[in-house]
């Protein structure tokens, strides 16, 4: 497959590969919070993540209010974690890039939805925009999930951009339908990061979602990280009528809505408790706590939540 301006490579099984540009600024935090008001607080997030991927610009109205209101509350919040498991016992972060146009996806988003029954592991989709000219509009795509994809290729950098791509942790990427590599990438992150994994834990209380974020190891290099929130659907199924999947009925497995960042992480332990109601309005059932390095460095623990 060719097109004007994209060069399409044939590797590791897959059909959709393509070289990517360097546009995406790299993410860097300061230890201004104890400096900073609440109301200067949400200002400084709303420029660092602006636009359609922050959480933020989606809950009207007005952004000053409501996000002060859950921002202050996660800012302020105790510094107790609830129920938090051993760093042992954090889960392995699969997030596959995938698009209802590519014809090598079907099978790596079946493949995603039997990983995510496994215990231990935590599963993501991310619809691409990139193929959205050969036929299909894919109808759950977006800019914002193709960026994510882009910048994991930055921060690697390998450059490596293509669909079925599986990011194992934030570290490693994987052709999506390949199982055995994925078992392997698995295998590779959790002992690579095993010395800085960090204890997350997610329930509700009432209308309030707690997210508990536990101490960084004390041999740990790791001891700034953004605290991101997925909202996902459990299972979206569409009807393809045009291109390479024509004529075929897909489903997709936790396909994410929206990834916002929700807090800042110090190495110490925290809560964040964010009101649920806010996310009724962006349709999703699956939550999903990352707390990773920047935007697209390691996935140092999570935690989901299934609100069905």
């Amino acid at each position: 497959m060719t097109a004007m301006g994209v060069s399409v490579l044939v590797a590791a099984g897959c059909t959709h590969n393509f070289g990517l540009r360097r546009f995406t600024k790299e993410f860097k935090f300061y230890s201004i919070l104890q400096s900073l008001s609440c109301d200067l607080w949400v200002r400084f997030f709303c420029r660092k993540f602006p636009g359609t991927s922050c959480m933020l610009a989606a809950m009207r109205p007005p952004i000053r209010r409501s996000a002060k209101a859950w921002l202050c509350a996660a800012v302020l919040a105790s510094f107790a974690a609830p129920s938090l498991a051993q760093p042992s016992d954090t889960p392995a972060v699969l997030e596959l890039f995938t698009s209802q146009g590519c014809s090598s996806c079907p099978p790596a988003d079946a493949l995603l939805a039997e990983l995510g029954k496994k215990p231990g592991l935590v599963t993501l989709s991310y619809s691409v925009d990139y193929w959205n000219y050969l036929g299909w509009h894919d109808t759950l795509s977006s800019a914002a999930n193709s960026e994510r994809q882009r910048e994991y290729a930055r921060v690697r950098g390998d450059g490596s951009v293509y669909t079925p791509q599986i990011v194992i942790d934030g570290a490693i990427h994987a052709n999506g339908s390949n199982e055995a590599a994925i078992e392997m990438a698995i295998r590779n992150t959790t002992e690579q990061l095993q010395a800085v994994r960090v204890p997350v834990a997610m329930h509700a209380e009432g209308g309030t979602l707690v997210i508990g974020i536990g101490a960084a190891p004390e041999t740990s290099d790791k001891r700034a990280a953004t605290v991101w929130l997925a909202v996902a659907k459990d299972v979206e199924t569409v009807s393809i009528t045009r291109g390479e999947n024509r004529g075929k009925r897909l489903s997709y497995h936790h396909p994410v809505r929206e990834l916002s960042p929700v807090g800042m992480w110090k190495g110490e332990a925290m809560t964040l408790r964010l009101p649920l109601k806010e996310f009724n309005v962006m349709g999703g059932d699956y939550l999903v706590a990352l707390l990773q390095v920047e935007n697209g460095g390691p996935i140092l623990g999570a935690a989901q939540y299934d609100r069905r």
